[in-house]
C-alpha cells in the first residue's frame, strides 16, 4: 500500500514581527505544494527519499542509532529532522512503532524562502503516514501534530505555519488562537530573492531597537497590529471584490513601509516590492521575517507583468493563488 498526501506553502499576509509582541497576524495557504508518498518497508527503519526539494536530492535511512546517507545532499538536509519527527509522532499515535516507513518527497516550495517549507513537509508526511497506518485525522488534528513536530525540532513555535498548511485558506492568529476567515481568491505573485535571513537574528534586532527606542518603536508595532485588524474587517466586509483588493493593497504597502522602518527589509526585497508596484501590482510587501526570503504582490490581471518585473529585478517569481485546501490525500494505491 502507498499513500500520497500533499500540503501547501504559506505566506504571512499581514502582521509579521508585531505578532511577537501579542499583536494579531493573518496568514494564508498558497497553491505551491509539497507531496509525500508513504509506504511500508521491511527493515523497520525510517527511510526518507528527498527527490526534489528545490536542491540536490538524497536518500537517507535511519535504522536504530545509525544514519545511512545514500547520496550527496545540500541545504534541504534541515527538513530531515521534521520528516523523521513527523513519522515517529504518527507511529506513536497509531501505536505502530514496530513498522518501517519509507517516505518519498517532492516539492514546489523553495527551502529556506520563508514560505513554510518545513511545516508543509511535516504536515504532508503526517497526512500520508497517518492514512497508511489507518488513522483518520482531521486537518485540524494534523495541524496540532505538525505544531508538536516544530516544538520538538525548533524548541519554540507559534504553530502558524503547520496550522495554515494543514487547514488551508485564511487564518487570523492572536496569542495562540486561530480564527478561520472567509477565503478571498487573491491573484498573487511571490518573489523570492534567493537568499534567506535568520528569523532569530531579525527578531532579536527588532527587540534591541524596541529596547533602545521604545517611544519610536512601540507606535510602529501598534500600527502594525491596527493594519491587521483593518485587513480582517475588510476580508469580513460585504464590499465587492475590487474594493477589497484596492483596500488590502493599500494596507500591504503601509505594512511594508512599517517593516522597512523597523529594519527588516533589504535592498533586494525592496527592489522586488517597488518593481512589482511599477508593473501594476496594487500592493506589495515582505512576507515573513525579512532579511532575504520573499515578498508578495497583489496583482489582479497583472500577474504575468509583475512576474516579469520580479525576474528583471533579480528575483524568482512564483505565480500562485490562495489554496482553500490544506493537507489532502491525493492517491492511495
Amino acid at each position: 500500500m502507498r499513500v500520497l498526501a500533499s500540503a501547501p506553502a504559506k505566506i504571512i499576509l499581514f502582521g509579521e514581527h508585531s505578532v511577537v509582541y501579542g499583536k494579531p497576524a493573518i496568514a494564508a495557504a498558497i497553491d505551491l505544494r509539497t507531496y509525500v508518498w508513504a509506504s511500508f518497508n521491511e527493515k523497520k527503519a525510517i527511510k526518507i527519499e528527498a527527490k526534489d526539494i528545490k536542491v540536490p536530492g538524497l536518500t537517507v535511512s535511519f535504522s536504530e542509532n545509525e544514519i545511512y546517507f545514500e547520496s550527496d545532499y545540500g541545504r534541504a538536509a534541515e527538513v530531515l529532522s521534521y520528516v523523521r519527527q513527523a513519522i515517529e509522532l504518527v507511529k506513536e499515535e497509531a501505536d505502530r512503532e514496530d513498522r518501517g516507513i519509507t517516505v518519498s518527497i517532492t516539492s514546489q516550495i523553495p527551502v529556506g524562502a520563508g514560505l513554510g517549507s518545513s511545516a508543509a513537509v511535516a504536515v504532508a508526511t503526517i497526512g500520508a503516514v497517518s492514512r497508511l497506518l489507518g488513522l483518520e485525522l482531521t486537518p485540524s488534528e494534523v495541524g496540532k501534530l505538525g505544531h508538536k513536530v516544530e516544538l520538538l525540532v525548533q524548541g519554540a513555535s507559534s504553530g502558524i505555519d503547520p496550522t495554515v498548511s494543514a487547514v488551508g485558506g485564511f487564518l487570523y492568529y492572536q496569542k495562540g488562537s486561530f480564527e478561520e476567515l472567509p477565503v478571498l481568491e487573491l491573484p498573487i505573485v511571490v518573489g523570492y530573492t534567493g537568499t534567506s535571513g535568520s528569523t532569530k537574528e531579525l527578531v532579536s534586532k527588532v527587540r534591541r531597537n524596541l529596547e533602545e527606542m521604545p517611544d519610536i518603536m512601540e507606535p510602529i508595532i501598534s500600527s502594525m497590529g491596527k493594519v491587521v485588524e483593518r485587513a480582517r474587517e475588510i476580508i469580513l466586509s460585504d464590499y465587492d471584490r475590487d474594493i477589497k483588493f484596492k483596500l488590502l493593497g493599500k494596507l500591504m504597502n503601509i505594512n511594508h513601509g512599517l517593516l522597512d522602518a523597523i529594519g527588516v527589509s533589504t535592498k533586494s526585497l525592496s527592489d522586488l516590492v517597488y518593481a512589482s508596484r511599477e508593473a501594476g501590482a496594487i500592493g506589495a510587501k515582505i512576507t515573513g521575517a525579512g532579511g532575504g526570503g520573499c515578498m508578495y504582490a497583489l496583482a489582479p490581471s497583472k500577474q504575468s507583468e509583475v512576474a516579469t518585473a520580479i525576474k528583471i529585478g533579480g528575483g524568482m517569481p512564483l505565480i500562485t493563488k490562495i489554496s482553500r485546501e490544506g493537507v489532502r490525500i491525493e492517491d492511495i494505491t
